[in-house]
This record gives structure tokens, C-alpha cells and sequence, in this order.
């Protein structure tokens, strides 16, 4: 990843789009499975921004209020024969949490299972979890939520001006300690 300009452009382009097509007379299958595809997307543009120190502390430490549900039982949840998620996880006990930018990601871009809500004429959520978590907690978001989560990494606030590494045996390589941006002092 040379240089973020062009990351942000089309996140900010992408993101645009999202809110566009959040609203539709009528959702049909192949509406909701690009609109899926979209987010992945963004989901995995913003983990690259992150994974490779490209983003400073501020933006890195952007969270999203989720509400989260607990696995219940031996049971697992699993492709075939999964029951519903009522089944597995106890949905009369959400618990608000905030997850990390990295968090949400991850379980859009390794979602197990997800399923998908409306309000009226606009997408409005959905129920996931990763492969990695649907033996522990099923995650609610908020279309909304996620949107405002991804644009901080769209906006030119996000960019790294300068950083701070140090050396991490264990990764034999240095790792990015500080990382501040234009609204740092």
C-alpha cells in the first residue's frame, strides 16, 4: 500500500454508494447480495489500512456500539442443520458492547452466518458471526453504525503525518508504537 490518497477515494466512493442503495422500494436477493458484497469490501480496505500502520492512533482506535449474544448449550451452530439463531445464542439477554474497527471487520469479512434486516424501505442490519466466534457470541449491527465506523477511515483526519516504531523481537521486525495525524497537537 504505497499511498492511502487513493484508499481514502474509494472508500469515501464506496461509502457513498452504501448510503445510496440503503433504501429501495422493494429489496430483492440480488440487491441485498451486492450490497453484502460492498461491505465486505470496505470491511477489507479498512483491515488493510490497519493491518499495515496506515491509519493513525485516532482512527485506529475508532469502536462501534454492537449488541452482542451469547452462545448457549454444547450445541454448535453449524451449516447444516443449524436451527435458527435463537436456538444457539440466548437472545433474550443482548448485551451492549463496542468492538473495534478490527473486530467488525473481521466479522464481515469472516462471517459465518449473517442475517439480514429491514425497516420500512431501508436496510437496516444485521445478525452475524464469524467463523471464529459462533461458538461464542452472535454480533447485531447497525447499517448506520457501520457506515459512520468506515467513513473515519475515508476522511484525510485518518492519514499517518508521523510514527514511532520499535523493534519487537518476537516478530523480528518493528512494529508501529505511535502513529499521530493532523488533529494531534
Amino acid at each position: 500500500m504505497i499511498e492511502t490518497r487513493y484508499w481514502r477515494a474509494e472508500l469515501r466512493s464506496e461509502l457513498s454508494w452504501l448510503k445510496r442503495q440503503q433504501r429501495y422500494r422493494r429489496w430483492s436477493a440480488k440487491q441485498l447480495v451486492l450490497y453484502e458484497r460492498r461491505l465486505m469490501l470496505v470491511a477489507f480496505q479498512v483491515r488493510s489500512l490497519l493491518e499495515r500502520p496506515k491509519v493513525n492512533d485516532a482512527a485506529r482506535s475508532a469502536t462501534m456500539p454492537v449488541v452482542r449474544y451469547k452462545k448457549v448449550g454444547t450445541r454448535p451452530f453449524t451449516y447444516t442443520g443449524s436451527g435458527w439463531p435463537e436456538d444457539r445464542f440466548d437472545m433474550n439477554r443482548p448485551e451492549r458492547v463496542s468492538l473495534s474497527a478490527m473486530d467488525v471487520c473481521n466479522q464481515l469479512i469472516h462471517y459465518y452466518w449473517m442475517q439480514t434486516w429491514s425497516e420500512g424501505k431501508a436496510f437496516a442490519g444485521m445478525l452475524v458471526f464469524s467463523d471464529y466466534m459462533r461458538h461464542k457470541w452472535a454480533y447485531e449491527f447497525r447499517i448506520d453504525d457501520l457506515l459512520r465506523l468506515f467513513q473515519v477511515f475515508a476522511q484525510e483526519s485518518s492519514v499517518v503525518l508521523s510514527s514511532e516504531s520499535r523493534w519487537d523481537e518476537k516478530k523480528q521486525d518493528y512494529v508501529v508504537v505511535r502513529a499521530t495525524g493532523p488533529t494531534d497537537a
